[in-house]
């Protein structure tokens, strides 16, 4: 009974958590319906004079499985099927709350670039169909009161929307927490050199380039738009991943941080002590803790060893 109140108490911490995630998220759709800055353009930039394409290479949904449910699957394999690691849970939460907490803040970022910078699409001409006798002003731009497509229309709406290219911030912010999530577990800078570990970091890099590249063959994006979204989505991986994990060259960058679990059970242990119980003397000792109230970034290995039960396997949430 006692074990399910320290779990309630480790699962309540995280929820905040979880709240961010679901409010950045919903923040993007709110920001979505907010129609974008119409930036002026020339009829004679050949940059926006491409065709439209009706259907893209990698639409919302595809790129949904590819970047988010491929990456939980994957995870999930490594940390709950016991092949090569012990099963752990708390990996595995880890791993796909960092991933949620990554794609959710790109999304979010992506968005209010989106709707500020108000960048035509390569297929902006097609999309705004000006009278085949448009012309610029003397010394000036054109507006979209030239088009002859409804501007409140979705395709119009979303024609200035280029800048950055949300599939390539997906795409990198799923497919590079991936890529570290795998490096970490294969520890991948131990300085041994094994190269095996570079090409398995570098598929799911692949994966993200692909999708990347399809934006620019679909006249969806400019090259800068892909490029500025690759660097947005990758910023944004690493910062989530480093919110769970240690950093890459550190010995301990397996496992996730056990920094909160550890609060959770010193903090269960001292309500416990106060309330003059007994709660399973024999397998914690908080004296044996080594945090204090400033908690160092990481935990190192011994000071792991002590959330870890009897039979060395992690807590499960």
């Amino acid at each position: 009974m006692k074990l399910d109140a320290f779990q309630k108490r480790l699962a309540l911490s995280y929820l905040y958590d979880w709240l961010l995630v679901i409010i950045m998220t919903v923040a993007f759709f709110a920001i979505d319906q907010i129609p974008p800055f119409h930036r002026m353009f020339s009829l004679e930039d050949k940059s926006i004079m491409f065709p439209y394409a009706e259907k893209e290479t990698i639409p919302v949904w595809l790129l949904m499985i590819i970047c988010l449910l491929v990456p939980i699957i994957i995870i999930g394999f490594i940390s709950m099927s016991g092949y090569g690691y012990k099963r752990s849970l708390h990996d595995f939460h880890s791993g796909v709350l960092g991933l949620c907490l990554g794609l959710a803040m790109t999304i979010m970022l992506t968005d209010v670039i989106k709707v500020t910078a108000g960048r035509p699409r390569p297929d902006m001409l097609s999309r705004c169909q000006p009278p085949a006798d448009s012309v610029d002003p003397v010394f000036g731009l054109s507006s979209v009161a030239i088009c002859t497509t409804d501007i409140n229309s979705h395709i119009m709406i979303d024609g200035f929307k280029s800048f950055p290219s949300g599939h390539s911030s997906f795409s990198f912010a799923g497919l590079m927490y991936l890529a570290f999530y795998i490096a970490g577990k294969m520890k991948m800078f131990d300085q041994k050199g094994h190269t095996y570990k570079g090409f398995l970091f570098a598929f799911p890099i692949i994966g993200a380039l692909l999708v990347a590249i399809s934006r620019t063959e679909d006249y969806r994006h400019h090259w800068h738009d892909v490029t500025i979204g690759a660097f947005l989505g990758t910023f944004c991986s690493y910062f989530s991943y480093r919110q769970y994990y240690p950093g890459l060259s550190q010995d301990a960058c397996r496992d996730p941080f056990l920094n909160r679990v550890a609060h959770c059970r010193k903090g269960f242990d001292l309500e416990a002590s106060t309330n003059n119980t007994n709660y399973v003397n024999d397998h914690i000792q908080p004296k044996n803790y080594q945090l204090d109230d400033q908690d160092s970034d990481d935990l190192s290995s011994s000071s792991q060893q002590h959330i870890l039960d009897s039979s060395n396997s992690r807590i499960p949430l």
